[in-house]
């Protein structure tokens, strides 16, 4: 793992800890796990990001990654979400007709954490200790 990364102008550090369920929270993702696992991969490929640790339940999914600050957290669920639901879909039309009426593999909603190698008391006192 990269602790930093260095841009053009920058150098940076960005990490965040996702999970999202399945649509329904039908009990479906492990039976896809390898295909998930290879579509996360394609994605981390075409945006440049790095996964740190992924966990694959039958209904949720766990993903830590690293990224460029040039993507929001925003942008990073919805580049893994939509890629590998529209992906997984088609690849298991079964899937679609057994336990979706609707379209989408995932929810809508996600939980993001940011992570950092400074805890939350050590930034706030730098800043208040900084002349300005």
């Amino acid at each position: 793992m990269e602790e930093y990364r260095s841009h053009a102008h920058s150098v940076s550090s960005c990490q965040y800890h996702f999970m999202w369920c399945r649509k329904y929270r039908h009990p479906v993702v492990g039976g896809v796990e390898g295909d998930v696992r290879e579509l996360f991969g394609e994605t981390t490929d075409h945006f440049g990001h790095e996964i740190l640790a992924l966990e694959i339940a039958d209904d949720h999914v766990h993903l830590f990654v690293q990224c460029d600050p040039k993507h929001s957290p925003a942008d990073i669920a919805r580049q893994f979400k939509s890629y590998s639901g529209n992906h997984l879909l088609k690849r298991h039309p079964e899937i679609q007709e057994a336990y979706f009426w609707g379209s989408g593999f995932w929810k809508v909603r996600y939980y993001v954490r940011t992570t950092g190698a400074m805890p939350e008391e050590v930034v706030e006192r730098y800043i208040e200790e900084t002349e300005h």
